[in-house]
């Protein structure tokens, strides 16, 4: 009989506390940088510091915990501390960061499966997720500082804007997150979250190709021993 392939455990613990210790940590850098910044809404939308921790975790947790943890972040924070303001500042995020989350996740999926691709499976999701999730930012924002007869106008201003007024957090996540995985892959964590991805599965060859190379040596000398008893 053939063997079902093994389901994937996306809900598994590791992967369920690592999502809600990045919605904490995305909690804590927003309050952070707003206390920094003098309560300053620009230099915190520069640097939109929950955006980081969610794009993570869409990518180590996978899309479903990524969008729990995009979902849940805004409203935690603006219970926690009022931040960022309902209806008007709340729900665009929301929207953003529950895209942000989902979007690394399932299209880092479909980048693995190419193999033209896989290799930087994790960056091009990265970039998809990043203009999904403002595009989403902007259809609901549009709608707060739109008229029923410009609403395509805010749209695409508010489009514009979610890129010009966060230009520096692209940079940051593009060279942070990407120096993060690398990091996990050479201490050999990243393996416990993403053991699908390509460079796990060529150290794993490796393993194997090490550990079979000295019990083939071995079993060659046990046979050239053996010959030299029949000999004598």
């Amino acid at each position: 009989m053939n063997k079902r392939p093994a389901r994937e455990t996306t809900f598994n613990t590791l992967n369920t506390v690592t999502c809600a210790m990045l919605a904490a940590m995305a909690v804590i850098l927003g309050s952070v940088v707003h206390m920094l910044s003098g309560g300053d809404t620009t230099i915190a939308s520069l640097f939109s510091p929950m955006h980081f921790p969610v794009l993570l975790a869409g990518i180590l947790c996978g899309p479903w915990l990524g969008l729990i943890c995009g979902a849940v972040t805004p409203w935690v924070s603006f219970l926690a501390n009022g931040r960022p303001p309902f209806p008007n500042g709340l729900l665009p995020i929301f929207f953003e960061l529950t895209v942000y989350g989902f979007m690394t996740g399932m299209m880092r999926k479909v980048f693995l499966k190419n193999p033209k691709t896989n290799k930087i499976a994790s960056i091009l999701a990265l970039i998809i997720a990043m203009v999904a999730g403002r595009l989403a930012n902007a259809f609901v924002g549009a709608f707060f500082i739109s008229s029923s007869d410009n609403y395509f106008v805010a749209l695409f201003v508010k489009f514009g804007e979610n890129f010009a007024k966060t230009w520096a957090a692209i940079l940051i996540q593009l060279v942070l997150i990407p120096a993060i995985l690398f990091a996990l892959q050479k201490s050999g964590i990243l393996l416990k979250y993403l053991p699908d991805s390509p460079t796990n599965n060529i150290k794993k060859d490796e393993t194997v190709e090490n550990i079979a190379e000295p019990l083939n040596n071995s079993t060659e000398n046990d046979v050239n021993d053996t010959s030299l008893k029949e000999e004598k």
